[in-house]
């Protein structure tokens, strides 16, 4: 399968497009009926790949998002997702990384083959059926406990950052609304593949080998990349790939073909709900 990168939000661009508001729908696959729908996306789609800021240009990585969930002590969020996975609202932070296998053999330290960026990228997203909208916003590690106990974020996390001043506050004033302390409960780690329509109406995403993890004591002080040997002991797997067909206007019939014929059917899943069941018990 081809390799790709991390979505942009560069404004005014596709991304921009796709990302804050769209329709989404979510299948489950079983990994040997991949290969066909992935060759089908690729005939007809261009694989995505990340170029804004921080962007690794390196042919060849593997691409890989660590998923950080929020939640108020009594898991609110969690019980109220699992009950109505079609009606939620998640508070969470990804961090995005590569892997280049092929510098393995050249590397004298495991870091050495891992890119990252030095910040997490803040959510709020939530969804109403099919229709979701997200706002985001670029969050220092060391920066978000602060951000959650007091809503406060640095001068130097608000450079480069002025049109997402109205969704840094949004995603605020949503936190201290909650009155609870939101804390990491849970995280999930999982390889993507995604390819996008030039104009942004249309992603397809494909994640692979999703696990669940308990958040990790240093999740805020550590100076290196949440890579999945890193989280500590694995609390549940997927094996099936997740595909999401993202987008702002209806899906092509060539793309329901190719889902239908690959075996792909909707599902309510929810990464979320899955590793927050796993690592908490049923919610």
């Amino acid at each position: 399968m081809t390799t790709v990168a991390r979505p942009s939000l560069s404004p005014g661009t596709g991304d921009e497009q796709v990302t804050a508001e769209r329709d989404e729908t979510k299948y489950l696959l079983p990994a040997d009926r991949l290969e066909g729908l992935a060759a089908a996306l690729t005939n007809r789609m261009a694989p995505h790949r990340f170029t804004g800021e921080g962007s690794n240009r390196l042919p060849g990585a593997h691409h890989f998002i660590t998923t950080v969930y929020f939640d108020t002590p009594s898991r609110a969020h969690l019980r109220a997702a699992a009950a109505d996975p079609d009606r939620s609202v998640k508070i969470r932070a990804k961090e995005y990384y590569d892997i280049h296998p092929s510098l393995a053999e050249l590397a004298t330290d495991p870091k050495q083959i891992v890119r990252y960026q030095p910040w997490l990228w803040f959510e709020l997203k939530r969804r109403e059926g099919i229709h979701t909208s997200k706002r985001r916003f670029r969050l220092p590690k060391a920066d978000v406990p602060s951000f959650f106990a007091e809503g406060r974020v640095t001068p130097q996390a608000r450079d480069g950052q002025a049109d997402q001043q109205v969704e840094l506050q949004e995603i605020a004033d949503y936190c201290k609304s909650q009155g609870d302390h939101l804390a990491a409960t849970c995280l999930v780690n999982y390889r993507r593949l995604s390819w996008q329509e030039p104009d942004g109406t249309l992603r397809v995403t494909m994640d692979l080998g999703l696990a669940y993890y308990a958040a990790p004591p240093d999740l805020w002080t550590r100076r290196q990349a949440l890579v999945r040997s890193t989280l500590g002991p694995v609390r549940g797997k997927e094996p099936r790939a997740v595909i999401e067909v993202k987008r702002v206007a209806p899906v092509p019939a060539w793309l329901e073909e190719a889902l239908a014929q690959s075996g792909a059917m909707p599902d309510r899943f929810s990464k979320f709900v899955a590793a927050g069941q796993t690592v908490w018990g049923d919610g």
